[in-house]
């Protein structure tokens, strides 16, 4: 089989694949015996002479990306009333077909998204953004390498509206971002980052985040107005923090999103070590003032732990007879409560609150003890604050709940009810049975506009766990959380 205008040149072997814009097939590249892939560009497109016009300009661009993670363009021919994209050949499998199987495990989707941002990073420094993200367009080898296809070939498809025929966002749809689909003209590399935001939940879940079975115009809808998934019932068996690196890439409004891929790439790999390093514990909690690093401060915990524990020994014997015959005076066990400032408001003894506003696009940030501030109105971080309370002991069989603010958004004309997640974690060494937290939403000046209350049947001691909030209410600037029950 020969293509019109490749005679002698390449020589067809199979087709590859068929989609809107033409068809894909493997070829040889005859003088050198190299296996490359030839997507022909559908006739009706290549006779359009704006289509043939920026052809040429974006292939030239394309042509001189250099990236392991991104699939070479050795070529492009044009012929009459036709277009060549001649492209290196990827022996693998998309990531469509594996998700087939149903979500990938999730040290995979580390390996493999991690590939996918260093390659998108890249791109995008260079001025160049894909526009058409989706399962279908990454390739995976045998060895584990990922390879994007079709870089800058959507962007052909923008010089014409009426190119877009029935049937040809189809399978593309379910990955655009919202300013996509309301026809924006400047779209940049930030709807790129909301489609691979998409992709990450896909691989995740091991389903796309809307229905399959809905018409094109409720897909849109639901894009344009619904987040990727319920916040009041997240995915199980994904993390909190991945969940939020998700929320964060999606936002509906690109100024929301992260400014660039090598910050999305930051955030997905800190979740990741979130994850294998942080499991809630009262010996890994750490103070946020003072100086020295929070390894520094553990170190320091653990070496007046053992020096506690042989004076305790020493006087073990006398002090068990005191006990058993007379019950020590109670201590005030603190239980600590959260505001959006990321600062912690202990209820004994009772202190006045503390309240700042939170800008819409900025979240508490994961930095050492040290260097911990409350970040600028132009920061584009989205991580959560540390845990800012060293307790070296704590009295035998007390439940100590401690709350903390993440991903909080205020109110604002374009979503005008606030929303965020509360980390929950029970730090002391015995089960709150029950525990009720109180979560204030508060307006510009302070006031309370109205509370909700979570109840827990039990916090078990060292569990941790997170819960969606969103506003009832318009105008919510700031939230404070407080642990009514267990008391101190």
């Amino acid at each position: 089989m020969t293509l019109h205008g490749l005679e002698g040149k390449y020589e067809v072997v199979r087709p590859l694949g068929e989609g809107g814009m033409g068809v894909v097939y493997l070829a040889i590249q005859k003088p050198i015996d190299r296996k490359v892939a030839i997507k022909s560009i559908a006739p009706y497109l290549a006779r359009d002479p704006s289509i043939r016009e920026r052809f040429a300009a974006e292939a030239a661009v394309l042509a001189r990306l250099n990236h392991p993670n991104i699939v070479t363009l050795y070529d492009y021919i044009e012929g009459e009333n036709a277009l060549y994209l001649v492209m290196e050949y990827v022996e693998g499998q998309s990531l469509s077909e594996l998700l087939r199987g149903g979500p990938l495990p999730i040290e995979l989707v580390r390996k493999y998204f991690s590939q996918v941002l260093e390659a998108f990073s890249y791109a995008h420094e260079q001025g160049v953004v894909h526009r058409d993200i989706k399962p279908a367009n990454i390739m995976v080898t045998a060895e584990g390498r990922v390879k994007i296809l079709d870089f800058g070939v959507a962007r052909l498809l923008q010089t014409d509206h009426s190119l877009t025929r029935t049937g040809m966002r189809l399978g593309t749809l379910m990955y655009m971002s919202p300013e996509q689909i309301r026809g924006e003209k400047n779209i940049d590399h930030r709807s790129d980052i909301y489609s691979l935001g998409v992709v990450l939940y896909e691989a995740l879940v091991g389903r796309p985040p809307y229905p399959l079975n809905i018409s094109e115009f409720d897909l849109s809808l639901k894009i344009v107005q619904e987040p990727i998934f319920d916040l009041s019932r997240p995915p199980a068996g994904i993390p909190a923090r991945l969940l939020e690196v998700i929320l964060r890439a999606t936002e509906k409004q690109p100024d929301y999103r992260y400014a660039s891929c090598a910050e999305f790439l930051r955030s997905f790999e800190e979740a990741f070590k979130e994850e294998v390093s942080a499991t809630f514990s009262s010996t890994q909690v750490y103070s946020g003032s003072g100086s020295g690093s929070p390894s520094k401060k553990a170190s320091k915990n653990s070496k007046w732990l053992w020096i506690g524990a042989l004076i305790g020994l020493v006087a073990g014997g006398g002090a068990f007879w005191w006990l058993a015959l007379r019950e020590p005076p109670s201590s005030p066990a603190l239980s600590e409560n959260t505001d959006t400032t990321g600062k912690a408001v202990s209820t004994l003894p009772p202190q006045k609150d503390t309240i700042q506003k939170s800008s819409p696009a900025a979240a508490l940030q994961d930095k050492p003890a040290s260097q911990h501030k409350r970040p600028s109105k132009e920061s584009s971080s989205f991580t959560s604050a540390p845990i800012r309370e060293t307790i070296p002991s704590k009295p035998a069989g007390k439940a100590v709940i401690q709350t903390e603010i993440q991903n909080f958004k205020e109110g604002s004309l374009i979503h005008p009810k606030a929303k965020g997640m509360l980390m929950i974690r029970n730090i002391g060494n015995a089960d709150a049975s029950p525990a009720v937290i109180a979560i204030h939403f508060l307006n510009k000046k302070g006031g309370v506009e109205y509370t909700d209350t979570l109840r827990f049947e039990q916090i078990k001691a060292g569990e941790s766990m997170t819960r969606s909030i969103q506003a009832r209410v318009n105008g919510i600037k700031s939230l404070r959380v407080e642990v009514l029950f267990p008391r101190p």
